[in-house]
């Protein structure tokens, strides 16, 4: 086998002037019509859809028409005022007037602290049924360079 591979390098190194050029040209040919060929190919796999499931079971991009979704930035709060709810951060505008009290079940609010960001959830009341709250069920961060 090593013997092969040793003369057809030999012979490959032995091709020079215009057989080299003929012979680049035709492999560069070559390639280019097995590209196309396989681009035809899998190209109309390509155009199918995926979907396996049937559109009934299909939840899309519906949303619920509790949700709400507002922007602003995350700035904390002093849980001390409002001890018995666990409130940590609000959401203010971008002059700083606050829009929003906070709650949510994980730390996404603490991860996204001073940065403006889009939330996503549902309007509650606190334990007071006076204040509203924005119950936060989704965090998307603003990607800015201010």
């Amino acid at each position: 086998m090593s013997n092969l591979l040793k003369d057809l390098y030999n012979k490959a190194e032995g091709i020079k002037g215009k057989k080299l050029v003929y012979t680049i040209l035709a492999v560069f040919i070559f390639f280019t019509i097995v590209g196309i060929s396989i681009g035809y190919i899998i190209s109309p796999k390509l155009n199918d859809d995926e979907n396996t499931g049937s559109i009934e079971n299909y939840q899309g991009d519906k949303k619920d028409p509790n949700t709400v979704e507002a922007e602003g930035k995350v700035t904390y709060v002093n849980p001390e005022l409002y001890p018995l709810d666990d409130i940590s951060y609000s959401l203010s505008d971008y002059s700083g007037k606050e829009l929003y009290l906070l709650k949510s079940d994980d730390q996404k609010l603490s991860i996204a602290e001073g940065l403006f960001v889009k939330v996503i959830g549902k309007m509650g009341k606190l334990n007071d049924n006076e204040t509203e709250v924005f119950i936060v069920e989704e965090v998307i961060i603003n990607n800015v360079t201010d």
